[in-house]
């Protein structure tokens, strides 16, 4: 474990290449949220606006059927953007997968060529991406029935609720997703037929996948904090530190990537000569 962090740190503070695909991917999902918020208002509008026989306009006097209608609309073009969210990261991962090997072979660690090398396994990308969103949403659903059951008294709905207990429980979400992930995350990042996943490797991912959840965690805590008592007097100026702020949340993100990247190839180049990531040759 302490040799994998020496090796992901060494490997994240020489090569800026590998913050990239990362990064591009939570800049990419920030403007999913922006177009989502718009797609709410221009559908809620378009539901509100009825048009008069003289050609005007009014608005609906019925606005609970207007918000159904809305939400109606914007519960499978939600779900459609989760998904798009998820495979931009899953693309990102193995586009940082293979940015690592290109520094393990001594090549220039291109981002075009790293990305072009994702595409032709496009679709384990997307089973991948199915795969957590399924688990995402069977989670979510189990937590909707718990925090609204009616056996559950109110002390206890207002721990479910409450900050501490949301944060154990995304570590939790989050552990559970990884053990039944990691084996097929690890397979993505390797060569296709290459199946084998060793316990050790499924246990490491587990580990750091939670501490990359924690530290994205804290991190989201803070910047809320600090965007909190921030004036902001333009709309550009929202959207300039919403995107720093975004690749800042990120930065556990792109350990992770890293470290899943090294896992990948651990036990194929076990007998191989490692990676000096100082100087981007063999040890």
């Amino acid at each position: 474990m302490k040799e994998l962090l020496r090796r992901t740190l060494d490997l994240c503070s020489r090569h800026i290449a590998l913050w990239v695909p990362c990064s591009v991917a939570g800049i990419l999902a920030f403007g999913l949220g922006e177009l989502q918020r718009i797609e709410i208002r221009w559908v809620y509008r378009f539901f509100a606006t009825q048009h008069s026989m003289l050609g005007g306009e009014v608005l609906s006097s019925d606005l609970a059927q207007v918000q159904h209608r809305t939400m109606l609309v914007m519960y499978p073009l939600g779900l459609l953007k989760v998904l798009l969210e998820v495979c931009l990261f899953v693309m990102a991962l193995a586009a940082t997968s293979n940015l690592v090997q290109m520094l393990r072979e001594k090549q220039a660690a291109g981002i075009i060529a790293a990305v072009r090398r994702v595409f032709p396994r496009f679709a384990e990308v997307l089973l991948f991406s199915v795969k957590y969103v399924l688990a995402l949403t069977v989670i979510g659903a189990f937590m909707i029935v718990l925090t609204g059951s009616p056996l559950a008294s109110e002390r206890v709905q207002r721990l479910l609720v409450s900050k501490a207990f949301l944060y154990l429980y995304g570590l939790a979400v989050m552990a559970g997703i990884a053990w039944l992930l990691v084996p097929s995350a690890i397979r993505l990042l390797r060569p296709p037929g290459d199946s084998t996943v060793s316990n050790k490797i499924r246990r490491l991912g587990v580990v750091i996948a939670v501490a990359a959840t924690a530290g994205t965690q804290a991190l989201q805590y803070l910047v809320g904090k600090l965007e909190a008592g921030a004036i902001l007097k333009t709309q550009w100026e929202r959207v300039a530190i919403s995107v720093v702020n975004t690749l800042v949340v990120n930065a556990p993100q792109v350990l992770l990537f890293i470290a899943l990247s090294l896992l990948a190839v651990q036990q194929l180049t076990a007998a191989a000569p490692a990676l000096d990531s100082k100087t981007g040759k063999s040890q």
